[in-house]
């Protein structure tokens, strides 16, 4: 038995939601100009301006084949297909269908040439069911940018800004199982030139609209990188809100001279991971004497 002032907080919450529908039927018949901030060339969106893409369940997505993906990679790597073909064409992308089976929710998907994948998407298919209801629809159209926001079916098309990550280098003090980036472990070193990093930098921070932009130097391990502290200076300079790393740490601990260097360069945040405590709980790093 719920204690009374459960079916109280209930009651108000039906109230809530009866009293903001007939708000925002009332707001459409003669709505004020939405407010343009200074951070967008348009105006904010009304709710119900925003638009959602297809929810719930049974339904079709876009997806990718698992294995197109990495083998039209390589080629692009051997020089066998040029780059622009990620932009032009919709490499490696297939149709999926989201079900739910067994009290799951799973992506199922069939690729004409390597056959057919499921991907487990969800244990708990309610509160998959509350988050998907709970999305407010799409934020302002990005605008003005059209010159970097031309990625083929990969473009974004919404949102004000958010985090930047730039990978500086694919180069790692360890040799984590598994690596999302595969660092050491794909036979060659791929590292941001200065020039490189100056550009992404430069074109990312002129995004519109742009509430708020950080950005988070990340890799491989981003302190390996000859311009880690130049890059941080560089992204201050232009007046990223937040600089931050995801790192291992480990050069940070070797040299206490190096963690000042970085925060005075504007470091302002570092993310770092822990499996556990001891070498035995890390000894998929391939790394010992960590502790």
């Amino acid at each position: 038995m719920h204690k009374p002032i459960k079916y109280v907080e209930k009651a108000l919450t039906y109230v809530a939601r009866a009293a903001w529908f007939v708000f925002e039927r009332l707001n459409r018949i003669r709505p004020n100009p939405s407010f343009t901030p200074k951070w967008s060339d348009r105006p904010l969106l009304k709710s119900y301006e925003k638009v959602k893409p297809p929810l719930g369940w049974p339904r079709t997505t876009d997806s990718l084949c698992p294995k197109c993906v990495p083998e039209i990679r390589q080629q692009i790597l051997d020089g066998k297909l040029p780059v622009d073909i990620l932009r032009e064409e919709p490499v490696g992308q297939i149709k999926a269908q989201i079900i739910e089976r067994d009290g799951k929710i799973w992506m199922v998907k069939d690729c004409p040439k390597h056959g057919h994948f499921e991907d487990l998407i969800s244990i708990d298919p309610e509160f998959t069911r509350h988050l998907e209801q709970a999305y407010p629809g799409s934020d302002i159209r990005a605008h003005n940018d059209e010159r970097l926001h031309n990625h083929g079916s990969s473009t974004i098309k919404y949102g004000r800004g958010a985090v930047l990550t730039i990978d500086l280098t694919n180069r790692c003090n360890m040799m984590c199982d598994p690596c999302f980036m595969d660092a050491n472990q794909v036979g060659f070193v791929h590292e941001l030139s200065w020039e490189d990093i100056k550009k992404l930098l430069d074109d990312a921070i002129t995004l519109k609209p742009k509430r708020q932009l950080s950005v988070q130097f990340s890799g491989g391990e981003p302190t390996l990188s000859p311009y880690f502290l130049d890059a941080i200076r560089y992204a201050r300079k232009l007046g990223y809100n937040s600089v931050q790393a995801a790192t291992n740490g480990i050069e940070f601990a070797k040299s206490p001279e190096f963690a000042r260097a970085a925060a005075e360069a504007g470091l302002r945040y570092v993310y770092l991971q822990f499996d556990g405590i001891g070498n035995a709980a890390n000894a998929h790093r391939r790394v010992g004497n960590l502790f």
